[in-house]
């Protein structure tokens, strides 16, 4: 894993980890603060496992093939 996508890592967890501890008063807060609250979590989650599953990559590679013979020219 390189240096780069360690880091990403490390940073959705500490905004993870501050989220929730940040909020963890909930009789405190507004309904609106938990669904946020919510909300930030599914969508960092699954940045997350994109980052650490190397789907990005994948993509990038897909993207970069060049067919040997595009658009069916056999000749």
């Amino acid at each position: 894993m390189s240096a780069r996508r360690l880091l990403r890592v490390v940073l959705l967890l500490v905004v993870l980890i501050f989220l929730w501890t940040r909020g963890n008063q909930w009789h405190d807060r507004a309904g609106l603060w938990l669904a946020g609250s919510i909300t930030l979590t599914v969508i960092l989650v699954m940045t997350l496992v994109v980052e650490v599953s190397g789907i990005q990559q994948k993509w990038k590679r897909m993207r970069d093939e060049v067919p040997k013979k595009p658009l069916g020219l056999d000749t």
